[in-house]
């Protein structure tokens, strides 16, 4: 049984028996968050690179060395979950809806693990999964099918995008964590940029 004495994990956020998080979750939490912020910047901003002296602020310049810096400790595994996480295409509302940020990452898992045929593309491999995705959505979304058989296939499908959501969710999260442990307990190295933004 829980003992409310204990403290209990919640998806990385450590509380105490009193219900409030403990000061070591705030800082993983504000840690994260700054990581996350650094990581959509520089890949939809600054476009994964650092600009040359003159071509942006130096602001952006500063930042942008940094979080490279931090960037080049890490596997490359890691740095494609970026990569990719941070592609910026556009997906249908729908799947952005189902998949959330973690859209371009599932839509490339599926690509990988579908059987491709010789001349067939990434980007055509990805493109039969966006439709594919897109009629398993709506088919788990639409009145239940009631004909034999059919709830089997719904509840495969629904089986078929968790573990989908999971395994891009624990790929990102993966890369996260090597990002924190690279960059450390440094500041935002945006917080300027974005600041200068508004």
């Amino acid at each position: 049984m829980f003992d409310p004495k204990d403290a209990v994990d919640f998806d990385g956020v450590e509380f105490e028996s009193s219900g409030v998080p403990r000061p070591s979750a705030w800082r993983h939490a504000e840690h994260l968050s700054a990581a996350r912020r650094e990581l959509r910047w520089f890949h939809l901003q600054a476009h994964g690179r650092v600009p040359a002296h003159g071509e942006a602020p130096r602001s952006d310049v500063v930042a942008a060395s940094r979080i490279a810096r931090w960037l080049s400790e890490l596997q490359p595994s890691h740095r494609g979950a970026f990569v990719v996480r941070y592609d910026g295409r556009r997906w249908p509302a729908r799947l952005v809806r189902e998949l959330g940020g973690l859209t371009s990452v599932v839509v490339r898992f599926g690509a990988m693990a579908r059987r491709r045929g010789p001349g067939e593309t990434l980007a055509e491999a990805e493109e039969a999964v966006v439709q594919r995705l897109l009629a398993d959505i709506a088919a788990l979304g639409g009145p239940p099918d009631l004909t034999p058989g059919g709830a089997i296939v719904t509840d495969a499908t629904r089986r078929e995008l968790q573990r989908f959501r999971r395994a891009a969710r624990n790929y990102v999260r993966r890369a996260e964590r090597a990002y924190l442990e690279a960059r450390g307990d440094e500041p935002c190295a945006v917080a300027d940029v974005l600041r200068s933004a508004k």
